[in-house]
């Protein structure tokens, strides 16, 4: 359930429409008049949305359903801001099919407004930036929360968390509906893409506010540019990558592993994850790959394993940050630099753990493993 830290305030900003006191949606509108108040005056009255690096379609659907909620239903100045690059071809098609506002963190001065509003993510999450020095608004997410659940210092003023909701779409969606505001066409579709996304069409990890969100938010978006945003050219190293994985994958038993070195497109690794859980006799799927100066790793099990949470937590045994819900958990290592030394050091040291948490015996050290080839 949701929680705030609320004070009650005479404030100029209000709804459209009056909003039941015990909702939500209510709460936060005073938490927002609060912080308003607190503000330097030339901060009153405009607020940044943020979520986390390389904003997938959950992250930006319910940055336009939150910034839709405080223009409209409050009467706030907003601006939506993300960090990182936008890779995957589906997520690049919705940011230019529905031509989303998006500024470039760099560009934007996180001092000029009274607060921020965090969104499929929380402060303590190493994929998140948070200005330093501002104030936290609030947070919506649906991730399990980190094991520093203050952020070192950082917590907002209201936060709803939900971890049995399927996507972050689908609780603003709730506040959307709540403050009974008109969903515009383009809000609409970017938060039916969320949804569907982050619950693959509401077979994984949807509740019934999934549902009804997945369904409200279908009648009223472009179906059309939905059917253009999943089904999206895709660039030609999708398929080198694809045959990277290929060439990589070793199945040890349910896991399947897929280590790939190096990667032109970090979304690839989620992508190879997702592709491989289909795979007969795979329940569990562990792919990783270096971009830059880091180890992406992203993990999937199937309803039989279990939680991916707290499976990536003991694979990764304390080596980088991670967070997830449900069938889906992802992680990211720093590297102490690009060469292929220290990224085969840390696949060899992902691979012993993923082993390990598997119970397998297997305990060569070759990178890529001696287990059985997908291709043999």
């Amino acid at each position: 359930m949701p929680t705030a830290q609320t004070t009650s305030h005479d404030g100029d900003a209000a709804p459209a429409k009056a909003i039941e006191a015990d909702l939500p949606v209510e709460r936060l509108k005073q938490v927002l008049i609060q912080v308003d108040s607190e503000a330097r005056p030339d901060q009153r009255g405009r607020f940044l949305v943020l979520t986390h690096r390389g904003p997938d379609p959950d992250a930006m659907g319910a940055c336009e359903g939150l910034r839709l909620l405080l223009s409209q239903g409050f009467g706030y100045g907003v601006t939506v801001a993300t960090v990182g690059q936008i890779h995957r071809a589906e997520n690049l098609a919705l940011l230019r099919t529905l031509k989303l506002e998006l500024e470039p963190y760099e560009d934007v001065d996180a001092d000029a407004f009274a607060g921020v509003l965090l969104v499929d993510t929380q402060p303590a999450f190493g994929h998140t930036v948070v200005p330093e020095g501002a104030l936290v608004a609030a947070v919506f997410d649906h991730h399990v929360p980190p094991p520093d659940p203050d952020g070192n210092g950082v917590r907002a003023r209201f936060e709803d968390v939900r971890l049995q909701t399927g996507a972050t779409c689908s609780i603003l969606y709730e506040y959307l509906r709540d403050a009974e505001l008109e969903i515009d066409l383009k809000t609409a579709s970017a938060l039916f893409c969320g949804v569907r996304y982050d619950t693959a069409d509401l077979s994984r990890n949807a509740s019934p506010l999934d549902e009804e969100a997945y369904h409200a938010l279908f009648k009223l978006g472009d179906r059309e540019a939905i059917a253009r945003i999943d089904n999206p050219p895709l660039p030609r190293h999708y398929y080198s990558e694809l045959a990277l994985a290929l060439g990589a994958a070793r199945q040890h038993g349910p896991l399947v592993l897929i280590l790939m070195g190096k990667v032109e497109n970090p979304e690839s690794v989620a992508e190879m994850a997702d592709f491989f859980l289909r795979m007969k006799g795979c329940s569990l799927v562990l792919a990783g790959a270096a971009h830059g100066s880091e180890y992406i790793l992203s993990l999937r099990t199937d309803y039989a394993f279990g939680k991916a949470y707290p499976l990536m937590s003991r694979m990764l045994a304390g080596m980088g940050s991670f967070g997830g819900h449900g069938h889906i958990a992802g992680a990211r290592v720093r590297l102490e630099d690009d060469g292929m030394s220290s990224i085969t050091a840390v696949e060899r040291q992902l691979r012993a753990n993923a082993l390990a948490v598997i119970g397998s015996e297997d305990d060569d050290e070759e990178i890529p493993s001696e287990g059985k080839s997908l291709a043999e």
